[in-house]
């Protein structure tokens, strides 16, 4: 035990890492670190679902008697084992996390012992489990809800945390904790989901990795998202997917469609909708006041980690706000998302000009392209073709999205007027447009506008973007004249769209798309 003692108070860097990602309940379960079974320190267990992960190349490396004998001890106790090299995770944390994800999802193993069990017997899993709780509660370290930690332990520091989450704490304090797992319970339950489903493959099923507890953490989401609105009075709505007009901007792509019926039903030529924005505003425009749509829309060109040519997309607005005050609404939504899996994150607002000045060093409104370029000249991005509102995006994407805490809610507010898109712009010095980003982390999750509702301005937008369009060999975009006939009636408001896909693999612990979808487009 002396040993274990002094183990357990040099953790490397590695186990930093992977801590960071395995707490709270990240990947759907509990994990202990640093905690004491049978006389060994284990480096990360999760007695749920039987599995510990282990790292070696560092205080281990000399010690391969004593990783030996532990790893006996833990499989004699019905665990598997998951060893990483310390250089692993440094090189390769998503895979790590990946093969951790796959093993929590796996159907537990068969006792250790062959013969059979009475369901409470001497070698039953909840027998061995209150003697495992006994022999830690004689160990002299602290149980804490992250596990174990040690006398005089090595502090880790918390995110801060936003005035109305504590709030929101408050006012939930007395219900019980919501479980945290977006993966199943074993024996999983429901119809479909007893013995025989689960005993087989996930590769045969076509799954990867974890997404059948993903499925159950997206139906959460979703139930979250309703009851949200609805405690708000928004209206939930539905809108057409396919339209005679698409979506104009250039860095979009549309998928179309032909319709083979009688030409009296309108053109054949139909696209499939990139947001639900132009027929909610149109329903604006008709008096149907605050209302939302949770969706599938799709965009072309783009499969793989970070993106599914069809996704489900959440926008909603409000009549009356402003893009500040459903910059609030929309961190609401996402704090009440994280609780579901116990987490939380600290806000950090920045206005577009004090993000640039705060991680650049550059006044995006002022600086010219030469001195945008600069930093992205490690990259070796070709610059033909390239405007300044592309080297700002660059800017955004390379240099300072990824910079972000992972525990951390960034907005961003007040873009350049160039930047308008559907939004207002106010006339100051320098005019801004009226839109906000908002982040979890590294991840854009979602994009929200104080409306524009003048037809005439929003034609020539549009109009603008068709000559982008021809100017990169891209085919035009017919407009959507429904939309323009009724813009000038819509109400000030504010929008917002976020991505769910984004959201939830936030909420999962992933860094991939497909692990939070039942099947991905090249399963589809």
């Amino acid at each position: 035990m002396d040993h274990a003692k002094a183990t357990r108070r040099e953790p490397t860097v590695a186990e930093r890492v992977i801590w960071d990602r395995l707490r709270h309940g990240q990947l759907g379960f509990k994990f202990r670190r640093q905690h004491a079974m049978g006389g060994f320190i284990v480096d990360f267990v999760c007695r749920e679902r039987y599995l510990a992960v282990e790292l070696d190349g560092g205080q281990h490396a000399d010690d391969v008697v004593y990783d030996a004998q532990r790893t006996e001890f833990l499989q004699g106790m019905g665990f598997r084992v998951l060893r990483f090299w310390n250089n692993e995770v440094s090189e390769r944390l998503e895979d790590v996390l990946a093969e951790i994800a796959v093993k929590l999802s796996d159907a537990l193993p068969p006792h250790p012992n062959p013969l059979p069990r009475r369901s409470r017997g001497r070698g039953s899993r909840e027998r061995m489990q209150r003697a495992m709780d006994a022999a830690a509660s004689k160990d002299p370290a602290i149980e804490s809800d992250d596990g174990v930690v040690p006398q005089n332990p090595v502090i880790e520091s918390e995110p801060t945390i936003d005035s109305r989450e504590l709030d929101a704490t408050a006012n939930t304090s007395s219900q019980p904790p919501a479980k945290a797992s977006p993966l199943p319970q074993a024996p999983l339950g429901g119809e479909g989901w007893g013995e025989g489903a689960a005993s087989q493959s996930a590769a045969a099923k076509g799954f990867r990795g974890g997404p059948r507890g993903n499925l159950h953490l997206r139906a959460r989401l979703y139930a979250l998202i309703r009851d949200f609105f609805a405690a708000r009075h928004v209206l939930e709505v539905e809108t057409p997917i396919l339209s005679r007009a698409g979506n104009t901007d250039a860095n979009i792509e549309s998928f179309t469609t032909q319709f083979s019926g009688h030409r009296d039903a309108g053109p054949p030529l139909r696209w499939l909708r990139t947001s639900p924005e132009f027929p909610l505003k149109r329903l604006l425009a008709a008096g149907v006041g605050d209302c939302y749509e949770l969706g599938r829309v799709f965009r072309n060109g783009e499969a793989g980690r970070r993106h599914n040519p069809e996704f489900t997309m959440l926008e909603w607005y409000r009549v009356g706000w402003d893009h500040r005050a459903l910059l609030a609404e929309t961190c609401d939504l996402v704090g009440a998302a994280l609780a579901l899996v116990g987490r939380s994150a600290a806000i950090a607002p920045y206005s577009y000009g004090e993000l640039f000045r705060e991680y650049l060093a550059l006044d995006p409104f002022t600086a010219d392209e030469a001195a945008l370029a600069a930093p992205l000249a490690e990259f070796s991005i070709t610059p033909d073709g390239l405007v300044r509102d592309d080297w700002l995006d660059l800017l955004i994407t390379h240099c300072i999205q990824p910079q972000f805490p992972r525990e951390r809610i960034t907005l961003i507010y007040d873009y350049p007027a160039s930047q308008c898109a559907l939004a207002r712009i106010r006339r100051d010095t320098p005019p801004v447009a009226e839109r906000f980003e908002l982040y979890l982390g590294p991840y854009e999750l979602a994009n929200g506008y104080h409306e524009l509702n003048d037809a005439a301005e929003q034609r020539a937008r549009f109009e603008r973007d068709n000559a982008r369009r021809r100017e990169r060999g891209l085919a035009e975009v017919p407009l959507d004249e429904n939309l323009l006939d009724v813009l000038d009636r819509m109400p000030r408001c504010a929008g917002v769209a976020l991505g769910v896909e984004r959201l939830l693999m936030c909420l999962a612990g992933t860094d991939d798309i497909r692990e939070v979808l039942a099947y991905a487009f090249a399963e589809a």
